[in-house]
């Protein structure tokens, strides 16, 4: 189910609650039962995904060894490392003093991606992105993703849809694009 959520996290949400509660919003008449029903119709509305997170770090290590699952088949259907790394998975990566970031060479530099990779990840994505997910999923500098994305942007096949709303981390809020159908 996290997987789901992940893809698309509106296929959890049951269409006959939500109608039964709409119903039941427009049936109260006490203000105390109004509220509570309104209440009720909003978290039914809404897929919050901590549950099925939460699920995915408990079983999914074990799943996945017992169906012959790599890590990176995870990471392409969007699982973020930081939740394989709850789950328990070690994506091969050394632990501990000396151990590198995803990609990076000895020397501390990115592993070299031609911008014909890092555009065909962007034209291949379904889902919005940003210039951090493209380095996750593709590699490469963030030269030459800037420049991979300023050449598809120029040409009208991506979108910049400006800075992320919800950002609520250090910094200014990173750009999303996604691609133009």
């Amino acid at each position: 189910m996290y997987l789901q959520y992940l893809a698309d996290p509106s296929q959890l949400i049951d269409p006959n609650s939500v109608r039964k509660l709409e119903g039941d919003v427009e049936k109260a008449k006490d203000p105390v039962e109004k509220l509570k029903a309104i209440a009720a119709l909003e978290r039914a509305s809404a897929s919050d995904g901590s549950a099925y997170e939460e699920a995915f770090i408990r079983d999914a290590r074990a799943w996945a060894e017992n169906e012959s699952i790599p890590p990176g088949a995870f990471l392409t259907m969007g699982v973020p490392e930081a939740v394989l790394a709850k789950a328990g998975f070690d994506n091969g990566r050394r632990r501990g003093r000396g151990a590198r970031k995803a990609g990076a060479t000895r020397t501390g530099r990115a592993k070299s991606t031609s911008t014909q990779v890092i555009q065909g990840w962007m034209l291949s994505s379904q889902e919005t992105f940003t210039l951090a997910d493209v380095q996750r999923n593709a590699g490469g500098s963030p030269a030459t993703i800037k420049k991979a994305i300023d050449e598809l942007t120029d040409n009208g096949q991506i979108a910049n849809l400006g800075p992320v709303s919800h950002h609520t981390g250090r910094g200014r809020a990173p750009y999303h694009y996604r691609l133009n159908t």
